[in-house]
């Protein structure tokens, strides 16, 4: 193979650790990537003839040998070999661990799909078959009196079974296994690599269920630039025990550990006094689902970039306007006046009402942050907006109905919760109608003519600031999602349309995916009535209960579950997300109007 054409970089370093060595190079020759690959073996001054037999090795052209002359140690040979290295990813494996059939595959194709991603480790095992990784879960433990607060970290599901259920799904965690991690290149040298502080030793001796210190550090550094680690139980491992139980090492590493990122990171479980642990509110660990969409098509703009910083933040608003002039007008008017014209607005014309599309094209030609998209009356309302969600360019993308009227600051306060609440993959504002969680209890402002609005709207935000609760359901009138969800469970199912079941079924397959609804209690939105006729009210009800049986036989739900009658849905989300069941594609085309002027639009790829 030639050097342009490597894909993966497994790295390797030796000190008096042949055996081992031995063992770990046959399974990796065994058990070959099926991308194109690379060996590299860093000798760091053996004197058990490891030289000769990498020599030989070398020769044969297996794998590439350098020989350090230094003898600065582990970390640094890791370095060395980084720095030579020609894939894209970088396999470091520590001698003594042993790949099982296709044991890559999952690795390379997980940070291949998920640019977000920097870092993902596979299960590993013991020669007993319990599990020595499934991911790690950080531990903060309380102070006595002789000693401040520590970090410690503990393999998730620790020494359960290797075919244990809960270790078998996909996990997104703050940190892998260090002596068998795969890092994405450019995010290895954005960070500068493994900390020269902490891994020096070989035949570093570690308890079983600990975390390799140098692992858990570049881990960290990895996060703290705003990159994830995920588990994947798909690339399974095993590492041989070493004899040795000096735990010296261990110990120095975890106490530079401590030093460096206890005040600096969220535990995932705090001990208490009493030895127990009580889980903490981040929620690092939590089910992760691949991104089915990559938007080469619209490229979203302040997501992560490869050196580690993000963009300016930016938001896509797509207001789906109907054939209502008078809604979509006071609507469109707040929308302007309160938004910042940084944000894209994305306004959705079916072509039927000609006086509203005349009023769309004159409010397009004064307000650059405005495109019209033409959906025609082809498609229902579930379709029409993921074409939108398909043309929107935003690191959040917002779903408005022509019946909110939107106050000062209400969408930085929806991208503020997101951005502070990792897990949240929707965020929802409270209203005047709604039922349900995103109602307040009364407001003090004329609902006709609005007057008192903002004020309301203000004295909202200033009590509610940073408040933020989880619900099991987001109403669709005014919701953001967040990219990464977005690509990973795609768009709204169109068997439902223009009713509530779409989003409850959004809601419930982002849950599935592992995100949470949240609603932003500082931000207040005005939601209009629309029609309360007789005739009005009963065509909704027949189009709730021809929605309530599509939903029924989609997530089957028993046939004499009625309407209105109780439903436990964390019973449906015990499965899991399930991309073949649950993702929905985007749709095809949509007429994007350049001030007048059609462009075609393809669809996100996958």
């Amino acid at each position: 193979m030639s050097a342009p054409d490597t894909i993966l970089s497994i790295i390797m370093t030796s000190r008096n650790q042949l055996g081992a060595l031995k063992f770990s190079l046959l399974s990796l020759l065994d058990q070959q990537p099926e991308v194109p690959f690379e060996i590299i073996v860093v000798d760091c001054g053996s004197t058990d003839g490891t030289d000769q037999f990498l020599t030989l090795q070398a020769e044969k052209g297996t794998i590439r040998a350098i020989f350090a002359a230094d003898k600065k140690g582990r970390t640094a040979a890791r370095n060395q070999g980084a720095h030579i290295a020609f894939g894209r990813h970088l396999m470091f494996l520590d001698p003594g661990v042993l790949v099982a059939p296709q044991w890559c595959d999952p690795l390379v194709r997980t940070l291949e799909k998920d640019p977000r991603l920097a870092a993902v480790g596979g299960r590993i095992l013991l020669p007993d078959g319990n599990l020595d990784h499934a991911g790690l879960a950080l531990l903060q433990w309380p102070a006595t009196e002789t000693s401040r607060p520590r970090l410690t970290s503990r393999t998730i599901h620790a020494g359960r079974p290797g075919n244990y259920e809960g270790a078998q799904r996909p996990m997104k965690v703050q940190a892998v296994a260090g002596e068998a991690i795969m890092v994405r290149a450019t995010s290895f040298f954005a960070v500068g690599g493994f900390s020269a502080r902490v891994g020096r030793e070989h035949l570093l001796c570690r308890p079983d269920f600990a975390g390799d210190p140098a692992g858990m550090d570049i881990c960290l550094r990895l996060g703290h630039r705003g990159w994830s680690c995920v588990y994947r139980p798909e690339s399974i491992m095993t590492r041989l025990r070493d004899s040795n139980e000096d735990f010296a090492n261990h110990e120095r590493d975890m106490g530079i550990i401590n030093r460096t990122w206890l005040d600096r990171v969220h535990p995932d479980f705090r001990v208490t006094a009493s030895g127990g642990g009580a889980p903490s509110d981040h929620d690092s660990i939590r089910p992760y689902v691949e991104p089915v969409l990559n938007f080469q098509s619209a490229p979203a703009r302040g997501m992560v970039a490869p050196e580690g910083g993000a963009n300016k933040s930016a938001a896509s608003v797509i207001l789906n306007t109907g054939d209502d002039l008078e809604l979509t007008r006071r609507c469109l008017a707040a929308l302007l006046n309160n938004t910042d014209a940084c944000h894209d607005l994305l306004v959705m014309d079916s072509g039927t009402n000609l006086a509203l599309n005349e009023y769309l094209s004159h409010v397009a030609r004064q307000h650059t942050q405005v495109q019209l998209l033409l959906s025609g009356d082809g498609a229902n309302e579930a379709q029409a907006m993921n074409q939108a969600l398909n043309l929107s360019e935003g690191r959040h993308v917002v779903m408005l109905d022509r019946r909110v009227v939107v106050t000062s600051g209400w969408l930085e306060t929806l991208i503020g919760t997101a951005d502070m609440t990792p897990r949240a993959g929707m965020v929802g504002p409270v209203t005047n109608r709604m039922n349900g969680m995103q109602q307040v209890p009364a407001v003090d402002y004329d609902i006709n003519t609005l007057d008192g609005l903002e004020s309301f709207a203000t004295r909202q935000m200033m009590t509610h600031s940073s408040d933020h609760s989880r619900t099991l359901r987001l109403g669709g009138f005014c919701l953001l999602i967040k990219r990464e969800l977005l690509a990973r469970i795609g768009g709204l199912d169109p068997r439902f349309d223009g009713g509530l079941y779409e989003f409850n079924d959004y809601s419930m397959r982002a849950h599935m995916a592992g995100y949470e609804c949240v609603i932003a209690r500082g931000c207040f939105v005005h939601c209009q009535p629309m029609g309360t006729t007789v005739v009005a009210q009963t065509d909704k009800m027949m189009q709730l209960e021809i929605q309530w049986e599509i939903f029924k036989r989609k997530w089957n739900i028993p046939e004499a579950i009625t309407l209105n009658s109780q439903l436990d849905l964390s019973t449906l989300l015990v499965g899991g997300f399930k991309a073949r069941d649950h993702f929905q594609s985007l749709g095809v085309t949509l007429e994007k109007t350049a001030k007048g002027k059609p462009v075609h639009q393809t669809a996100a790829s996958s």
